[in-house]
Parts: C-alpha cells; sequence; structure tokens
C-alpha cells in the first residue's frame, strides 16, 4: 500500500486531475489548500517580499491531494497522468508529488460494503 501527495501550484489543474483519477479508479482522495512556506514568510515579513518571485508564479496558495492506492499499477498510472497533464500546460513549477509506503491502513466508523460504497460515490458525484 502507497501513499500518493501531490501538491499542485496550478490551480486549474485540479478538476482534470481528480476525473483523471477516477477514471483510473482512485475514488478516495483529500484536497487541502495549503500554502508555499516561501509564500507564507513574504506575505508576513516585509524583508522577504522580493521572494515572492521565486515561488509558484506569486499564486498565494496551492492544492495538495493525498490519497491510499493498494495496487501498485494504478499506483503508477495516477502518477503517469498526473505528470502528464502538468506536462501538457508547458508550465514550469506546476507542483512536486512524492509517493511513501504504507505500514498500516484502515477506515473508520461503521463498515459499509462495497457495493453501498460504490452507491455512496455515485450520490456524491451526482450531487
Amino acid at each position: 500500500m502507497y501513499l500518493l501527495i501531490a501538491v499542485i501550484n496550478n490551480e486549474e489543474l485540479i478538476d482534470d486531475l481528480i476525473t483523471g483519477w477516477l477514471d483510473i479508479g482512485i475514488t478516495g482522495a483529500t484536497v487541502v489548500e495549503s500554502t508555499d512556506f516561501i509564500q507564507l514568510i513574504s506575505q508576513h515579513v516585509p524583508i522577504f517580499a522580493g521572494f515572492r518571485t521565486l515561488t509558484s508564479g506569486g499564486m498565494r496558495h496551492n492544492r495538495t491531494l493525498f490519497t491510499a492506492i493498494r495496487d501498485p499499477e494504478i499506483l503508477d498510472q495516477a502518477v503517469a497522468y498526473l505528470e502528464s497533464l502538468c506536462r501538457e500546460t508547458g508550465k514550469t513549477h506546476q507542483g512536486v508529488y512524492f509517493v511513501a509506503p504504507l505500514t498500516n491502513f484502515g477506515h473508520l466508523g461503521k463498515e459499509v460494503n462495497m457495493d453501498q460504497r460504490k452507491q455512496d460515490l455515485e450520490k456524491k458525484l451526482a450531487g
């Protein structure tokens, strides 16, 4: 089992990334808003304001996605899609990703069978 984490600097890629990962079979990922520490310090400490040009094109926020993936083949497909999507923009500094092994993973709360999980996912996507 693996943990895939991607920090995306280009917010315009998020919808395509999530859709592509869904098509691959990744049905559970978490997306959080994050801030590069250089951006943070350049906003709050005036002496470092010049650092803004060194970061993600002046963007103040990133999106960080993380997901647990059991199948190494799915992981490879997810990474390949992420890399190709970022390359297609023709821009530099689209973000970073890394993969870490997971030693433990579990669901919290009441157990749900796979049919119920699929129905729940379809409801989320429809609404």
